[in-house]
């Protein structure tokens, strides 16, 4: 273990840089008063000592996981010291010091704003006060939770071993990571795993091994053998009559489950891959209301799930929803394998699908090298590299954001010729700030490599010429496909899929699509007691808080529904 020069032992870092000497004297103080047992607090006077004290760190190979400057300084190479800290540090959580009410004098707040926007600080940090001040603790706290999942120096729940160019080993890590459980990967070929599987009694092989805290060994286990090891439930209630299923547990669907099990309905969410849909692979929403700082969408997306459990919602994670019929006691939903539930009333919350590059020759690299979306893991393997994301919308401009922090060079690819009509304005900024490269119309048309990807050929699209660019990544954002192919031909859809609902159902399917007497209601389907929300949903705007707000309007309408069945004399579901 390295040890520093104090002699104490090679503990993570926190950096303090502020002056007057009090003023950082009274920092340090509280760092070291409550984290001293886990964490070294270096405090230096100026952006330059900082500086200095970061790449000593590097060098003697230690982690530093909070930097506190109150001035982020222009060093001789023309960086701030912020900027230092991100390209030694990835993971590092950075911090401007900020007095009491300087938020109103207009040169802090306008420092704020800009470093902010240039993705330069995570946040302000007001400095303490008095003693214990425990507004700073908990903003330095929910630092140091961000930066101890990201950087993965304790230990694990979850190792998995496997050959990292291995579509399954791939898909698992996702699933984990998707579904906010803290892991370690080893490649199959290390010595560590090796040692690994022989604690667990197994030799090497091909397969994927997942183990578990608690000793036991996973070896090729299902999506839901999977969901079930680490405490989620998998299999439908033993009661199968509900008030409501929601289909898909993206922001759409937690929204609907968290008001309809609130106001007592009996709820269950079926969700086929992992909690959050898209969005759970967001590594930072940062326009979400009520998340000044931002949030991850994993993070978002398990609160959600914890807040609908809490309130007595049932889910089935890892099962597909196959079939939606109806009977005389409502509606019949098939989930695999080989099960049914009865509910008064339904929401599709299905969400979308990266939809494909669509080149022949780049099929062999997905998962090795071609990735659709961008998990954090998945960014810290292109460490020092090239990247490449593919798209122009939102979350393609988080993911390049966020693959900025460990890639050496990341590259945008755009096919039209402006990212203004797809894209906020905010992240327009702060790609430019981060130093990605966007290029307008272009498009992907081949590439390849020796088992994992090594190049993609590039054209422009304004010119037609074709160029081969090196890369250790490409991350595909480019929209996305309904996921309704399973739903009944009642169930109206446009073209391309997507569900028609209110006003849409008659205005395109006429009134032999809908036979009622009183109009379909905000959010219904061509089948009374059917909702669509989300990204499903034709028309939808395609973001989170929009989802959300989807979710949460749906349940009146599901209320208005039982209410209407209930006074009718009729089952719910009944169709006339």
């Amino acid at each position: 273990m390295a040890v520093s020069a104090s002699g104490r032992p090679s503990t993570p870092i926190m950096v303090v840089s502020s002056l007057p000497d009090e003023r950082r004297a009274a920092v340090a103080a509280q760092l070291e008063e409550r984290y001293a047992a886990t964490y070294e607090v270096v405090p230096v006077a100026t952006s330059s000592q900082a500086a200095d004290a970061l790449r000593t760190a590097a060098n003697d190979g230690r982690q530093v996981a909070i930097l506190l400057a109150d001035d982020p300084g222009e060093l001789e190479d023309g960086l701030t010291v912020f900027q230092v800290a991100a390209r030694l540090f990835p993971d590092i959580r950075r911090g401007l010091l900020v007095e009491w009410g300087a938020w109103g004098d207009r040169d802090t707040a306008d420092m704020v704003l800009t470093l902010m926007a240039q993705g330069q600080i995570d946040y302000y940090v007001i400095r303490p006060w008095h003693s214990p001040d425990e507004y700073f603790h908990r903003t330095i706290t929910e630092f140091l939770n961000e930066w101890d999942r990201a950087v993965g120096l304790r230990p694990r729940e979850v190792s998995v071993v496997g050959d990292a160019a291995s579509a399954r080993s791939h898909e698992v890590r996702r699933l984990l990571a998707n579904n906010g459980i803290p892991h370690q990967f080893v490649p199959s070929a290390e010595p560590e795993a090796g040692e690994l599987l022989a604690g667990a009694g197994l030799a090497r092989s091909s397969s994927t091994v997942v183990l578990l805290h608690d000793g036991r060994a996973l070896v090729d286990p299902t999506n839901a053998e999977l969901a079930a090891a680490y405490g989620l439930a998998v299999d439908v209630p033993d009661h199968s009559a509900f008030d409501l299923v929601v289909i898909g547990a993206g922001p759409a669907g937690l929204a609907a489950a968290v008001y309809a099990s609130s106001e007592g309905l009996r709820t269950l969410v079926v969700e086929r891959e992992s909690i959050g849909g898209q969005a759970g692979s967001s590594s930072l929403i940062r326009n979400y209301l009520g998340f000044a700082r931002g949030v991850s969408g994993a993070e978002l997306a398990q609160r959600a799930y914890q807040q609908a459990w809490v309130f007595g919602c049932s889910f089935a994670h890892s099962r597909a929803a196959v079939s939606l019929d109806t009977d005389d006691e409502g509606f019949v939903v098939g989930i695999e394998p080989r099960r049914t539930v009865h509910a008064s009333s339904v929401v599709l919350a299905t969400g979308v699908s990266y939809r494909r590059l669509g080149v022949a020759e780049l099929l062999p690299y997905e998962s090795a090298g071609i990735y659709y979306g961008a998990s954090g893991f998945e960014a810290k393997g292109v460490q020092d590299g090239r990247a490449i994301v593919v798209g122009g919308g939102n979350s393609a401009g988080q993911a390049a954001l966020h693959l900025a922090r460990y890639a050496r060079q990341v590259t945008l690819l755009v096919r039209g010729a402006t990212l203004a009509a797809s894209m906020s304005q905010y992240l327009i900024d702060t790609l430019s700030a981060a130093g990605v490269d966007v290029r307008l119309q272009a498009a992907i048309v081949g590439g390849g490599g020796q088992g994992h990807l090594e190049y993609v050929l590039v054209r422009d699209l304004a010119t037609g010429e074709v160029s081969r660019e090196p890369t250790d990544a490409v991350f595909v954002l480019i929209g996305a496909s309904p996921r309704t192919d399973w739903l009944p031909q009642m169930v109206l859809r446009d073209r391309w899929g997507y569900v028609l609902t209110g006003d849409d159902v008659i205005a395109e399917g006429g009134r032999r699509a809908w036979p009622y007497n009183e109009p379909p209601q905000l959010l219904e389907t061509s089948v009374q007691g059917v909702f669509a929300v989300g990204d499903v949903r034709r028309g939808s705007v395609k973001r989170v808080a929009s989802a959300v707000g989807e979710g949460s309007v749906v349940v009146s309408r599901v209320h208005n529904h039982i209410t209407r069945g209930v006074a009718q004399g009729l089952n719910p579901g009944w169709r006339g």
